[in-house]
């Protein structure tokens, strides 16, 4: 199986993440990145729910 737009973009949001959790334990207290971390756990979650063929045919249609 090869890998896909799709497999990309999920790989690349956990990158994101991971990279944003590293950067929230650098910051001083009170400071946090903890919304944004959740916005990220959200959004993959929403993401993992997604038909890879309908989010391409929707694209598709968007460049018409």
């Amino acid at each position: 199986m090869t890998p896909t737009a799709h497999d990309h973009t999920r790989v690349r949001l956990e990158e994101v993440l991971s990279e944003i959790g590293m950067l929230d334990g650098q910051l001083v207290e009170p400071l946090s990145l903890g919304p944004a971390i959740q916005n990220v756990e959200e959004t993959i979650h929403v993401y993992e729910r997604l038909d890879p063929d309908e989010t391409l045919d929707d694209a598709r249609e968007g460049d018409r």
